[in-house]
């Protein structure tokens, strides 16, 4: 019987590999502006050393050595296909994933969904993404960051284009931030990561026309996106008041997956925000992040907290988060 089981697994992953191709498309030359953005995109990675990870914990070593494997394949590789990279399709980019299944149909189930999430969820071909074998618009990825955001929506009764300023920690390579986008968000939009993971947003959301900021352009105050790995700047950039009843913090496996040292450096920043979308596993290598989470949430009574298990993804839990009216 576990035999059959298995084969079965076997032959529907192979199945769904084939279906995928089916919609896959070859990448065509790159145009002069691609040429452009991949000479700035190498420029930065050379610029960047070489992560140290000798006397790193092991949360902190699986990151270094994922930034060390990015510059790499930055330098030696065509970046108009890092989709289909290991260190980027191992880590923050969803294929196949079986989880992603309930995920499409509940989005497919909501009433908005033909006015507002089909077209949200539309792949583009940067970075050649893997089409979703279910829906072959879309990649797995993008619906499940869709998953997310609606889930959020309905439970903290709000639309996400009513925001006007948005912080992601650990942003991965500017999808979320996209689907934000997608989704009509006009504010200001901050993602603050590892320098060599920031290099990455910037040359995705740039190549699908996103408006991204340096840190100069950034303080005149128009909406777009600042992608940063500087404490310090981002420090300077949130110690402007906030209007706390339009902003958010967006973590998914990013704040769970960081080590103790950085959780603790980034959380005490988003005090003033009013919106939380949280995500995270039971456990990261040698941290118990429900322990964690239970501490920092005590912290923190000035939010009212919706907390749950994701049914369809065991071992992993929605943490979201909703400033109280008298606070």
């Amino acid at each position: 019987m576990m035999l059959l089981k298995k084969s079965k697994k076997k032959l529907l992953k192979h199945m769904i590999k084939f279906v995928s191709r089916l919609y896959d498309k070859p990448l065509a030359p790159p145009t002069d502006r691609e040429k452009e953005l991949i000479r700035e995109f190498r420029a930065g990675f050379c610029g960047l050393p070489i992560s140290e990870t000798t006397n790193s914990s092991a949360s902190e070593k699986e990151w270094y050595d994922y930034s060390n494997c990015l510059k790499e394949l930055v330098i030696n590789s065509d970046p108009r296909e890092f989709l289909r990279w290991h260190v980027i399709s191992g880590t923050m980019f969803v294929k196949y994933a079986g989880y992603v299944v309930p995920e499409l149909k509940y989005l497919k189930g909501r009433s908005d969904w033909q006015n507002r999430w089909r077209e949200a969820i539309k792949e583009s071909p940067t970075g050649h993404p893997v089409p979703y074998w279910k829906y072959s618009s879309s990649s797995g990825n993008l619906l499940h960051h869709a998953y997310h955001l609606a889930k959020f929506e309905e439970k903290n009764k709000m639309r996400i284009n009513n925001l006007n300023y948005i912080l992601e920690f650990g942003g991965g390579y500017g999808s979320m931030c996209r689907l934000i986008h997608n989704l009509d968000f006009q504010g200001i939009y901050v993602i603050f990561d590892l320098p060599s993971f920031s290099l990455l947003q910037q040359f995705f959301l740039k190549s699908i026309g996103t408006k991204v900021h340096s840190f100069d352009s950034f303080k005149t105050g128009e909406n777009g996106v600042l992608c940063i790995s500087d404490l310090e700047q981002l420090r300077k950039i949130l110690s402007d008041p906030i209007e706390t009843s339009d902003s958010m913090f967006i973590a998914t496996w990013s704040i769970s997956e960081a080590p103790i040292k950085i959780r603790n450096s980034i959380l005490p920043f988003v005090s003033s925000f009013n919106e939380f979308l949280i995500t995270y596993q039971h456990q990261f290598r040698e941290i118990n992040n429900i322990v964690f989470f239970e501490n920092w949430k005590a912290l923190r009574k000035d939010i009212e907290w919706y907390e749950w298990e994701i049914e369809h993804m065991p071992e992993n839990r929605y943490l979201l988060g909703k400033r109280k009216p008298n606070y």
